[in-house]
């Protein structure tokens, strides 16, 4: 099965070589192919004391092996994939080195010890064991004092002997648990064999033996139902008494980590008295992992409503024996998601055993920023400030005007004074009428935005103090969603005269935005 693997890699590579040839007669690709990978080769002697040995020699991206017997003799070249060589040793042990050749000329080597002897093996070491990770598979590896290779004959009705190099390892998982004969048998160059035999117990993996992936969104996006990392909202019932399952909650690796057994439908209660609003979520996670689960699905329930409202999504094709991340879009779920009271697993008519964690809604994308905007590093000597907890700014009489359209606060942001524009259309700030300001020795106009949901933005500066009012708007070419973006326009980019600006506007071109603002100032 290994040989007809990479043959079948084999004639990929020269598939695609060939795909890409017709389609461009330009071959530069051929160029950034890597040398061949997974260098391997397999040995079997006779029992006849000949020191007849066959190598087979195995590699992918590979087009042709070079093989150097280690005895002095010549080597062997041009040995094609899928084939092997017979090479006549005399006693003793040497280094054979197989050069495996890729399509561009590059070549990856691998040296491998050939022991011959006429003697029969001795000192058999024999080592069985279950995988710690998959469950019924055993791993197997043999040594003996001058084998070469070894064959293990699993006990399993309608599996083949497996042969292999002495000292490497074969593996096989098992169709089912339970006492197998596992049988390994030495080989040397000699007639004679040497044989182990053993009884043994092929187990299965219960539950998983690693934890969860650990989510990493921010918890501001985030309403926890169970999750070492986060806090949950109020929950009732966890499971209810009409769950029809075993439930425990168990530690892997020190994470917490629910255990359903016997699994039919489990429910989970939040709080009757005040349902849960899931209507700005966008998905909710899970982690599950299971051995025996044929169907799995997910339940959200809004009792708070007349008649009581429900729906219910599949997790898909099941996986067995790992842990999956599953992420469901919530309007895949038809009904009222604004008064959730109730979460239920089902396994759909069947039962199951199957382990929870991470259980979740989150906004697929963040609404706020969690870290302040950049510190400026321009010299204040430098700087007309509006906004910014880094310079002293100048008379500002309205911030934010009356005529503004937007909902407006400043929050802190690791105490970090910032501006939270909410549903901007356009809003407006004035310096001083009385006092205009005068930015001709000013190059640029700076500031940072970050937005969970603009499309366009520009900034506007205007002139009150002549007649008329002059004034000029830039805008974004692109805006750059989730993080702090730091702006810096050309101040020739206005066309007005810039001696007696007394408005500065940010204004969403037509559309309406949440918004944070910081470090607004003019430089040069």
């Amino acid at each position: 099965m290994k040989l007809v693997k990479y043959v079948f890699s084999i004639c990929l590579i020269a598939l695609a070589v060939y795909s890409c040839a017709q389609d461009d007669d330009n071959t530069n690709f051929v160029d950034d192919v890597p040398a061949p990978i997974n260098v391997a080769v397999n040995l079997v002697v006779t029992q006849d004391n000949t020191g007849l040995v066959t190598l087979t020699p195995l590699a992918q991206g590979v087009t042709v092996f070079n093989i150097d017997f280690g005895d002095g003799s010549d080597a062997a070249s041009a040995v094609q994939p899928g084939t092997n060589v017979e090479h006549v040793y005399l006693e003793g042990i040497y280094q054979a080195e197989i050069t495996a050749i890729g399509i561009n000329g590059l070549t990856t080597t691998l040296s491998q010890e050939v022991v011959v002897s006429f003697n029969a093996p001795e000192n058999l070491v024999v080592t069985i064991e279950n995988d710690a990770v998959v469950s019924r598979q055993v791993n197997v590896t043999a040594f003996a004092d001058f084998a070469l290779s070894y064959e293990v004959d699993f006990g399993q009705a309608g599996t083949d002997p497996v042969m292999l190099n002495i000292d490497e390892t074969i593996s096989l998982i098992y169709d089912a648990t339970g006492p197998y004969t596992i049988t390994v048998t030495a080989f040397s160059a000699a007639i004679e064999t040497t044989t182990y035999t053993e009884e043994f117990v092929v187990t299965e993996i219960l539950q998983p033996i690693t934890a969860a992936p650990t989510p990493s969104r921010p918890a501001s996006n985030v309403i926890s139902i169970y999750s070492d990392a986060y806090t949950p909202i109020t929950i009732n019932e966890f499971p209810t008494e009409w769950s029809n399952t075993g439930f425990q909650e168990i530690q892997i690796e020190g994470n917490n980590t629910i255990n359903y057994s016997n699994l039919a439908f489990t429910g989970i209660v939040t709080d009757y008295a005040n349902p849960t609003d899931l209507s700005t979520m966008d998905f909710v996670h899970f982690d599950y992992w299971t051995l025996d689960a044929s169907t799995l699905s997910f339940k959200i329930v809004n009792t708070a409503v007349d008649p009581v409202q429900e729906d219910i999504e599949s997790a898909g094709t099941i996986a067995i024996g790992e842990w999956v991340s599953i992420d469901i879009p919530l309007d895949d779920f038809d009904l009222d998601r604004s008064q959730i009271t109730q979460l239920l697993f089902d396994t759909l008519g069947n039962t199951a055993t199957v382990f929870i964690d991470n259980l979740y809604f989150y906004i697929d994308s963040p609404i706020a920023p969690l870290v302040p905007a950049p510190t400026p590093t321009i010299d204040a000597a430098n700087v007309i400030s509006i906004y910014s907890d880094a310079y002293t700014p100048i008379t500002i009489n309205e911030f934010p005007t009356a005529w503004s359209v937007t909902d407006f606060q400043e929050i802190q942001i690791e105490g970090n004074n910032t501006i939270n524009y909410s549903n901007l259309a356009f809003t407006g700030i004035v310096t001083d009428y009385d006092n205009p300001t005068d930015l001709t020795g000013m190059n640029f106009v700076h500031y940072d935005y970050w937005t969970p949901n603009a499309s366009t933005l520009g900034i506007k500066l205007v002139n009150t103090s002549v007649d008329p009012v002059q004034e000029d708007i830039e805008s974004l070419t692109s805006i750059q969603l989730g993080a702090w973006i730091s702006v810096d326009i050309p101040l020739d980019d206005f066309a007005f005269d810039r001696s007696g600006v007394t408005q500065i506007l940010f204004d969403a071109l037509g559309n309406t935005a949440d918004l944070y603002i910081d470090n607004v100032y003019f430089y040069n």
